[in-house]
């Protein structure tokens, strides 16, 4: 294993290489679904579920991407989905501005899983495009540790 990068472990890379695929597909379908009126969210059941579903799908496949890179690098078990990708940015892996959106992506991912009574969908349409950039950022960040190593 490299001192910046990922282990040279076939297994893990491909696995690693598919869920970034994953995710940009998705973010792809994320902004060809969002309605240029936010609004438009609440009005459409159907919108709302497509946008709420996919957007909790991507979020899950990052931190999915950030466990399994603390396990490949051996850092500490982190108790949470932020610390997860606060482990990553301790490691040099992604920088900590990402980390923080990435555990504010998280904390959406929650609101979204558990139902909770404060997910405004038309708040959720009108912040997915900084969402959607912040995941880019940080699988660019993971690709260029990726070829760095």
């Amino acid at each position: 294993m490299s001192a910046g990068g990922f282990s040279a472990r076939p297994v893990v890379g491909e696995l690693l290489a598919r869920k970034m695929l994953a995710c940009r597909d998705r973010i792809a379908k994320l902004r060809a679904s969002l309605p240029a009126d936010a609004e438009e969210v609440r009005r459409d059941e159907r919108l709302e579920a497509f946008i709420s579903f996919n957007l909790f799908l991507l979020v899950q496949d990052c931190i999915d991407l950030a466990a399994h890179l603390v396990a490949d690098r051996g850092l500490a078990l982190p108790a949470t989905h932020r610390e997860t990708f606060l482990a990553l940015a301790g490691a040099g892996l992604i920088l900590r501005e990402t980390a923080a959106e990435l555990g504010a992506m998280a904390a959406l991912r929650n609101r979204i899983a558990h139902s909770y009574g404060d997910l405004d969908p038309a708040r959720m349409a009108r912040e997915a495009p900084e969402g959607l950039r912040a995941v880019e950022r940080f699988l660019d960040e993971l690709a260029g540790a990726i070829v760095e190593s």
